[in-house]
């Protein structure tokens, strides 16, 4: 695919509780930037075939072109990060005929690429699950955790507030420590007593983003100073300084590395980062935390780009920097 022949560029990321798509002209300017509902592949499998496509036509209408004119697309999803999920994704959305040529890739990937425009660095996410994900300065990609809820995601929104669950019941049943969480929960789920929870806990919709959903109650007991809370967010925050100190010790010695905080558990930052930091020991100043320089769904566009060995020059990237200034509200 040569660079001159690039005219239009999708790039769609599906993670698990929203869409996003953005459609790119070859010389990098934003047309169309686009929300739609969670399409969960590890849910739909084959049938995320439609939600995808209805969103790739929503845009291309938002940019008055046909989907005949795409070049190109990157469809980064939760789920889609092993080989034989990528090829079933990739033949499927090309059978579609999406674009002239499909990357499918994890979103983790996607936000990766989209962090640091293609170049090395790593991403530590904490949201419902956790992750770290790394490319090095010599291109080698790095996954840490994000082994989902039964296996780990230690660090996340869902296993803070889960320990922090079962820390309110042991003080209950008088295995724990006394908390206020207890107290916190009760008044949370309306109940007299902290055991009265379980009916709710194990209703089939109180899956595991509703149980992440409770971290901040969590933090809020820390700041209260509950004892249990503390050492649970500290517990966290070593956590995630793990797994980023392990993809880490994946780039060369002395290099300097831009990490990126993602996640919605990090918009308390100053509150994880002391126990965060403790993991590095010396090694700290290895690593400057910067702000991502581009979000995920513009990643799963560059990483096209990138897979199909299409450069990502300077001019292009400050055309989609400017022209996506301009599109946000």
């Amino acid at each position: 695919m040569n660079r001159h022949t690039l005219n239009y560029i999708i790039g769609i990321d599906s993670g698990g509780t929203a869409m996003r798509g953005c459609l790119l002209r070859g010389n990098g300017e934003l047309l169309a930037l686009k929300d739609a509902p969670s399409a969960n592949y590890n849910k739909l499998r084959g049938e995320i075939l439609k939600h995808v496509a209805q969103l790739a036509r929503q845009l291309c209408e938002a940019a008055q072109i046909s989907t005949h004119d795409i070049d190109l697309a990157g469809f980064c999803a939760t789920g889609v990060g092993r080989p034989a999920d990528r090829q079933f994704v990739t033949e499927l959305l090309q059978q579609a005929r999406l674009a002239q040529h499909v990357v499918a890739e994890s979103d983790a990937l996607g936000a990766l690429t989209g962090a640091f425009a293609g170049g090395p660095g790593i991403i530590v996410s904490a949201g419902t699950g956790a992750f770290a994900h790394a490319r090095t300065h010599a291109g080698q990609i790095v996954r840490v955790g994000g082994w989902g809820y039964l296996l780990g995601d230690e660090g996340s929104g869902y296993y803070l507030a889960k320990q922090a669950l079962n820390a309110a019941l042991q003080d209950w049943d008088g295995r724990g420590e006394p908390t206020k969480l207890r107290a916190i929960f009760e008044k949370h789920f309306g109940v007299t007593s902290i055991e009265l929870i379980i009916t709710q806990i194990y209703d089939p919709a109180f899956d595991r983003g509703r149980v992440a959903e409770l971290a901040p109650l969590v933090f809020a007991a820390a700041d209260e100073g509950d004892r249990v809370a503390q050492r649970l967010v500290e517990e966290t925050g070593s956590a995630l300084g793990e797994l980023a100190f392990a993809a880490m010790k994946r780039f060369e010695a002395h290099t300097s590395i831009p990490l990126a905080l993602l996640g919605k558990l990090f918009r308390r930052r100053e509150t994880l980062l002391p126990a965060f930091w403790k993991v590095f020991g010396t090694t700290q100043q290895r690593i400057q935390i910067i702000e991502p320089r581009f979000e995920p769904v513009l990643g799963a566009a560059l990483l096209a780009m990138q897979v199909t060995h299409q450069k990502m020059e300077r001019a292009f990237l400050e055309n989609l920097a400017r022209s996506l200034s301009s599109a946000l509200p």
